[in-house]
């Protein structure tokens, strides 16, 4: 073998050992994570979502339906790629680390009046599970001050059933018109830390 082909594939072998050592431990699993999601858990980017403080449960969901297919990691597949490499021991690490981190709101720009429409879908069609503006409901602080993109991509994603949801769910993001979407991230956008 010629030693210039010898030496690439030396290196390409140790490089992959050095990533997959690099996933045995926790801090290695969150260097892949930090990329989009940052080191405080609330990404950069305006169609990546916070996970700071989101319930460890949820985050555990989130990271096995990637792994499953059963999110559309859509333009950015890194979160399909990195989710089907986790173990379950992993995924409840990651998740408990993230869920640890405090919450802080994305605090982006609303439209009053879309926000005051979306409150009245939220209140008729997601309340019952998505609970009030209170942080400490577990399935209300997934929405309540998300990024805007994010919650416009996903909720696009439910409305045309891209997305796996629970029956009960499918029956009322399947009538969502993309101005009752609009009006819903207005709203959820509007939610500000008490």
């Amino acid at each position: 073998m010629n030693t210039r082909i010898f030496t690439v594939v030396l290196t390409i072998a140790t490089s992959l050992l050095t990533i997959g050592y690099a996933w045995a431990d926790a801090d290695g699993m969150m260097k892949m994570c930090v990329t989009c999601h940052g080191e405080d858990g609330r990404g950069g980017e305006s169609d990546t979502p916070i996970i700071a403080g989101i319930p460890d449960v949820i985050l555990e969901d989130a990271l096995y339906a990637y792994a499953d297919g059963d999110r559309d990691c859509g333009v950015k597949p890194m979160m399909c790629k990195v989710s089907t490499r986790l173990t379950e021991e992993q995924v409840g690490e990651l998740a408990a680390r993230y869920a640890a981190m405090p919450f802080v709101p994305a605090g982006e720009e609303f439209d009053s009046v879309l926000a005051e429409k979306g409150k009245a879908i939220h209140d008729s069609d997601c309340a019952i599970c998505h609970g009030a503006d209170d942080p400490g409901d577990a399935q209300a602080s997934i929405l309540h001050g998300q990024r805007m993109e994010y919650l416009r991509s996903a909720l696009q994603q439910y409305a045309a059933a891209k997305r796996k949801q629970l029956p009960a769910m499918e029956k009322k993001t399947s009538q969502l018109s993309g101005e009752d979407i609009e009006a819903l991230i207005n709203y959820y956008a509007s939610y500000r830390e008490r």
